[in-house]
């Protein structure tokens, strides 16, 4: 039996191949092509010309370009970035005076535990020496 699909598969792939080998030729024609380089460099400058005239007409509005939009938010996601870092370091800061505040708390507390009684056994009263008293 005669299978239609398999004659459909191979006439696609021999139009297909035939598409490509022609898209092939063509492309190589245009590389080889000093009309189609200069054109091509033609639109290049074109367009280079076209972006510079369109950079210094929205400087003189005052209107920010796409490179000077970008330049700008890679600035600010580069403060941004430090800015977290500083927030950071100065948590860590944070912490440590709260530590050290903690540590000299813990000190006075342990010192004046241990003059306290020595304050007390310095300080207590004492009785007066007794006066001789002389007979006359």
């Amino acid at each position: 039996m005669y299978d239609m699909s398999e004659d459909r598969d191979g006439i696609r792939d021999r139009v297909q191949s035939r598409g490509e080998k022609a898209a092939t030729d063509i492309a190589q024609a245009l590389i080889g092509s000093p009309a189609f380089g200069q054109a091509v460099s033609a639109a290049v400058a074109a367009r280079d010309k076209a972006n510079d005239a369109q950079r210094a007409a929205m400087g003189a509005l005052n209107v920010s370009s796409q490179d000077s939009a970008e330049r700008l938010e890679r600035r600010i996601r580069v403060l941004s970035d430090r800015l977290e870092e500083s927030e950071d370091r100065l948590d860590r800061a944070l912490d440590e005076i709260r530590g050290l505040k903690k540590n000299l708390t813990d000190l006075e507390a342990a010192q004046e535990s241990i003059s306290a009684p020595l304050v007390s056994s310095t300080t207590r009263k004492r009785r007066p020496a007794r006066k001789k008293t002389t007979e006359s």
